[in-house]
C-alpha cells in the first residue's frame, strides 16, 4: 500500500469511526485499522480535534473500543515482544497519544463524564470488560490470569476483534485492573522494550570466564520462545542473528575470488 492509498484508508476508517457504530467484533475493520502504515504527523492531521471531539461525544463505544484494543495491543507486544509488531504497536501509540487528551477534556475543565471515568477507572462488568481481562494484559501488572495460547485472538489483538473469556467469574471483574492503569504500565515498559525503544545489552552466560561453560545448550535455549522473559527473547533473537551474519561471512570467504 502506497504513501497516499495508506493515508486515504485512515481518513476512512476515521470518518467511519466518527459517522457509524462499529462493532467490537468486526476483526477485519479493527485489524485493518491497527495495521494501515500512518506517521504520528498524519494521525494528529486526520484525527483532528473536531472528530476527536466528536467521537467522545456521539460515538462513546467507538472510542471505548478504540481505546481498549489499543492498549491490549500494548500490553501484548510487551509480553511478546516480536519486531514484526512493532510498526503495529507504533500505531497504537499515535493514536492513543491524539485521542487521550481529548478522552479526558472534560474532566480536566471540571465537567466530569462518568462515562469516561468508568472507562478508565471501572473494574467491574462493562461494555469494554472483555479486552480489559485479556490474559496477556493481566501479565504486564502481575495478574494471574490463565494463559491462553499464542492463537488466541484478544479482542483488539494483533488478530483482530475477538471473543474473551470476561463476565465469567465476579472475582475476575473484583481483580481486573482499571484500563487507564494498563495503558500506563505497558507504556513504562515499553519505553525499556528491548530493540523497540532501547538496545539491550547483557554479559552473555554461555561465554568461558562469565560462569558459563561457552557452550550454546546453556541459558535460555533450552526454553520455548513462550516462557522467555523479553530479555531472554532478545538475547536469543541477537544470538541468531550473529551467528547468521558469521555463516554469510564464512560463506563469503570461502567463495573463489
Amino acid at each position: 500500500m502506497g504513501a497516499s492509498a495508506s493515508r486515504e484508508k485512515f481518513r476512512e476508517s476515521v470518518s467511519a469511526l466518527v459517522e457509524v457504530d462499529v462493532s467490537p467484533d468486526d476483526a477485519d475493520f479493527w485489524d485493518e485499522l491497527w495495521k494501515i502504515p500512518s506517521s504520528a504527523e498524519e494521525v494528529f492531521e486526520l484525527i483532528d480535534p473536531e472528530a476527536a471531539r466528536r467521537l467522545r461525544d456521539e460515538r462513546f463505544d467507538n472510542l471505548a473500543t478504540l481505546f481498549t484494543q489499543a492498549t491490549a495491543q500494548l500490553c501484548q507486544i510487551v509480553e511478546t515482544p516480536y519486531n514484526i509488531y512493532f510498526d503495529q504497536a507504533l500505531n497504537c501509540v499515535r493514536v492513543l497519544t491524539r485521542i487521550l487528551p481529548f478522552l479526558l477534556e472534560k474532566g480536566d475543565l471540571g465537567d466530569a463524564d462518568a462515562n469516561v471515568e468508568h472507562l478508565c477507572w471501572g473494574t467491574g462488568s462493562s461494555p469494554v470488560a472483555a479486552a480489559e481481562s485479556d490474559s496477556v494484559v493481566g501479565l504486564v501488572v502481575g495478574g494471574e490470569n490463565g494463559k491462553k495460547g499464542k492463537g488466541a485472538k484478544s479482542k483488539g489483538g494483533r488478530g483482530g476483534g475477538g471473543d474473551s473469556d470476561a463476565g465469567t467469574d465476579g472475582d475476575d471483574d473484583y481483580n481486573q485492573e482499571p484500563l487507564a492503569l494498563l495503558v500506563v504500565h505497558a507504556a513504562m515498559h515499553m519505553l525499556f522494550l528491548p530493540q523497540f525503544t532501547c538496545d539491550f545489552y547483557e554479559e552473555d552466560e554461555d561465554l568461558p570466564g562469565n560462569g558459563g561453560s561457552g557452550g550454546k545448550g546453556k541459558g535460555s535455549a533450552g526454553k520455548d520462545e513462550k516462557d522467555m522473559t523479553p530479555a531472554e527473547l532478545a538475547r536469543k533473537r541477537r544470538q541468531e542473528e550473529r551467528e547468521a551474519r558469521e555463516d554469510r561471512e564464512s560463506a563469503a570467504e570461502a567463495r573463489p575470488g
